[in-house]
């Protein structure tokens, strides 16, 4: 659950959250989190916003395409998903999936990222020693 840096006082992210679970009564589960590593500071783009809102939606969608009982959201691993961006769509991947076989746990990074056959060239663009 995110809130924008201008939201009320009196319903915070908790209060938000906790109506959500409530209102679930036990279907899903709602959690909320401060993305510290993009919290840089400052006001939020318009492409920051734009971002937000389609992560959002993306997350009511994924909600009413998984509206089922909870033995069988349990039995479905792709119920289980962390919402992210691969290429130029917002995508949810399952959790077993991402443990088992796109997670590096030692660097706690991708063990695939299209960006990693650049550094070579970015490097040297930089100016970066070898």
């Amino acid at each position: 659950m995110y809130r924008n840096e201008k939201a009320s006082d009196t319903y915070t992210t908790e209060i938000i959250a906790n109506m959500i679970r409530d209102e679930a009564k036990g279907r899903f589960e709602s959690r909320t989190s401060v993305p510290g590593h993009v919290q840089q500071g400052g006001t939020p783009s318009p492409m920051d916003r734009v971002r937000a809102v389609r992560l959002a939606v993306k997350c009511i969608q994924f909600i009413e395409d998984n509206t089922k009982s909870k033995a069988e959201i349990l039995a479905d691993p792709k119920t289980i998903a962390v919402i992210g961006i691969k290429g130029a769509g917002i995508v949810f991947s399952p959790m077993e999936e991402l443990e088992l076989n796109d997670t590096d746990w030692v660097t706690r990074r991708p063990k695939k990222a299209y960006w990693r056959d650049l550094k070579q060239i970015v490097d040297i663009l930089s100016g970066r020693p070898k």
